[in-house]
């Protein structure tokens, strides 16, 4: 059997390395292919990925680990590798949907799950109607931004317009979210099939910082998710259409409520805090799946 990982134009290599290594364990062949160095061929009798005159429909498995900038050709990829039979754990259409911080939780929304208020502004024309429906602080995010950056506090309405004409004239769009009053933490729940196989919180540690992103500082701690966390992962996980991904809540006076999907999560901070091998548990598991 064959298993190919795509990694994301920001993906780290060591965690690249580390996953074809660990298919080697399970498949006989295992190889990392970049976008960069991705041909696809589509014409009236072919539809082909090829890597390095290798053509990827012929392998068993693909793990796509997109980062925001691929999001223009990542699906389409990916859709011809499954179209193909190549066993993938993330649904085509669910990258266009997890990239989008907004479109994610619309989706999210839609299926019951609690999300926090939000607003999609593509214009500084409604900053005031956007004012009135707030109470401040508000969460200013790019639609894109990953690892907690692109992620903004806004503590009140005067600051609020500046904000947004500047992301206007840099042609950002934006979501506007309701600041969920917290411990200074988030929870991520890393789901792999049917259950939650690992889970840490993420606790800010810089003065006046609200984000809790392992990137920008943030600590990781062992933490095991309540019922109801699990939950809503595993249904979000479902909903969204990935049978591997990371799945961020915040606990809120309300209970958990669900922020961000991830399709390639990182695995640095949680490996180090549950000591638990998510690299073989993965690939293990897109192998069986793959073979059944």
């Amino acid at each position: 059997m064959k298993f190919v990982l795509v990694p994301g134009s920001r993906n780290y290599k060591d965690a690249t390395n580390r996953f074809v290594e660990t298919a080697k364990k399970y498949f006989k062949t295992s190889i990392a292919a970049p976008f960069s160095e991705i041909k696809t061929i589509v014409d009236k009798t072919d539809r082909s990925i090829i890597y390095r005159k290798t053509n990827l429909c012929e392998f068993d498995a693909v793990y796509m680990r997109s980062s925001s900038p691929d999001i223009s050709y990542a699906p389409i990829i990916l859709d011809i590798l499954v179209d193909a039979g190549v066993y993938s754990p993330i649904q085509p259409d669910a990258i266009p949907i997890a990239k989008n911080k907004f479109y994610t939780l619309k989706i999210m929304a839609e299926a019951g799950l609690p999300t926090p208020k939000s607003v999609l502004m593509t214009s500084p024309n409604i900053v005031q109607d956007v004012v009135e429906y707030f109470d401040f602080p508000v969460v200013v995010k790019l639609l894109g931004g990953m690892g907690g950056k692109g992620v903004m506090l806004v503590s009140n309405k005067s600051d609020f317009a500046p904000i947004i004409d500047a992301m206007a004239r840099l042609n950002q769009v934006v979501a506007v979210e309701e600041f969920l009053k917290n411990p200074g933490e988030d929870h991520r729940l890393f789901v792999i099939g049917d259950q939650v196989s690992a889970s840490m919180k993420r606790k800010c540690v810089k003065e006046g910082e609200f984000r809790a992103n392992i990137t920008i500082g943030g600590k990781p701690e062992k933490y095991k998710p309540t019922p109801e966390e699990e939950e809503i992962a595993l249904k979000a996980a479902n909903v969204i259409g990935m049978e591997i991904c990371g799945v961020d809540l915040i606990p809120s006076e309300n209970g958990p409520v669900l922020i961000e999907i991830n399709d390639g999560p990182s695995l640095k901070g949680i490996s180090t805090v549950t000591k638990f091998d998510l690299y073989d548990t993965i690939v293990k598991y897109i192998y069986d799946r793959a073979k059944s």
